[in-house]
């Protein structure tokens, strides 16, 4: 199963906020294949077309063995 988490709770203002910019983001430190860590922004929008596409494609969603076995 995906570890992954976006703590929905940390979200920054964004400072130098250009016109039609996004108020804020949700920073999320992002772990590439190779080790490397960077750091990616999203804005609400963002999240939320995110949640509806799993929503729509919940097979694509990875399982514990529990929830594949008993699921």
């Amino acid at each position: 199963m995906a570890k992954s988490v976006i703590r929905i709770d940390e979200k920054v203002e964004n400072k130098d906020r250009k016109f039609g910019a996004a108020l804020e983001y949700y920073p999320i430190q992002v772990i590439l294949e190779n080790g490397d860590e960077t750091w990616a922004m999203f804005t609400q929008d963002e999240i939320d077309r995110a949640m509806e596409r799993a929503a729509k494609n919940k097979e694509d969603i990875p399982q514990s063995v529990w929830e594949k076995v008993f699921g």
